[in-house]
């Protein structure tokens, strides 16, 4: 059997287990699970290898909520229009889209969330917390959901690296000690001012007040208030308007989304929950989400979500939650 052949099983073994565990499992899709694990000895031991895996983060969830039936939820914060865009109905999930290493890397990922973000750091917040961090010059660094900042002053020089997450920094004008951000492969420099700084797949910064220079790969940028501009290893993009509404969002316990496709919805509510959101059928992360939800609230936006788009919401554990296509 050549690799890509066992990946293609350790693939089923892993969304099997994620149907069976659910309590809205039919009796055909245990019929169905029961043919696929008789018809061939790599089906059986690929699935005990899942059990195995699985079988410590049981013991790391709630007891009282391991296998949980998707209920609809009480109240979403301010659930705007849906707009998705249109996908056909299917009797019932292709399993084949889910790539293995995402699927087996939900327990590293669990088993990371287990550990405080940035444990070392100055300054860190948990996952699904805002902290407020007041600095000894009288700057103000807000923490977004699991964030965590280094601070060091020196004489000349205030610098606090941005180690993960998102904050927001308003800062205290002291013309004899520039306030400088180190986030991955840049820097924001400030005299006085505020401005919001996140980390994704690059680093973004928008400014709220005043002005900032953002520099990266020996470019740099003047961004104003109102502006944002995004940077990575490459250098830093062009400077555009920003949606601060949006941006700020987080500081008000809000997650918004304008037309958003859904795997991107999926993985910032992944930011305020422990353990992972699989999205089972690859087709489903291209629709459309517009709405406001309660960042306090992500299992209740899941289930907004599902209900507005047709999915289905398998919930294994609380450390894994699977959205699929009816």
């Amino acid at each position: 059997m050549d690799e890509r052949d066992k990946q293609a099983i350790d693939d089923e073994a892993v969304q099997w287990f994620v149907i069976l565990r659910d309590d809205d499992a039919s009796d055909d899709d245990r019929r169905r699970f029961d043919e696929w694990r008789r018809s061939d000895p790599e089906h059986e031991k690929a699935w005990r290898e899942v059990e195995q895996l699985w079988g410590g983060l049981d013991l790391l969830a709630d007891r009282h909520a391991l296998v949980k039936p998707t209920t609809p939820a009480r109240r979403a914060s301010r659930p705007a229009a849906y707009a998705p865009a249109a996908a056909p109905r299917r009797p019932h999930v292709s399993w084949k889209a889910i790539p293995l290493a995402a699927c087996l890397a939900l327990t590293v990922a669990a088993g990371w969330q287990m550990v405080p973000v940035g444990f070392m750091a100055d300054y860190r917040s948990g996952i699904g917390e805002r902290r407020t961090v007041r600095l000894d010059d009288g700057s103000v660094i807000e923490l977004g959901t699991a964030s965590a900042v280094d601070v060091s002053f020196a004489v000349d020089r205030r610098t606090v690296r941005l180690l993960s997450g998102e904050a927001f920094f308003t800062v205290a004008s002291d013309p004899q000690r520039p306030f400088v951000v180190l986030a991955q492969d840049g820097q924001v420099q400030v005299l006085g001012t505020a401005f919001n700084v996140r980390i994704a797949d690059d680093v973004a910064v928008a400014v709220t007040h005043n002005t900032v220079e953002v520099s990266a790969a020996g470019d740099a940028a003047v961004v104003t208030e109102g502006q944002i501009v995004h940077y990575d290893s490459t250098g830093v993009s062009s400077v555009r308007i920003a949606d601060l509404d949006t941006v700020q969002a987080w500081r008000h316990d809000q997650l918004v989304f304008r037309d958003t496709p859904l795997n991107q919805v999926l993985a910032e509510l992944g930011r305020y929950r422990r353990g992972h959101i699989q999205l089972l059928s690859g087709d489903a992360g291209k629709l459309r989400v517009t709405a406001v939800f309660d960042a306090r609230r992500p299992d209740a936006a899941l289930d907004t979500i599902a209900r507005s788009l047709n999915l289905r919401v398998y919930r294994a554990t609380n450390l894994l939650v699977g959205i699929a296509q009816n």
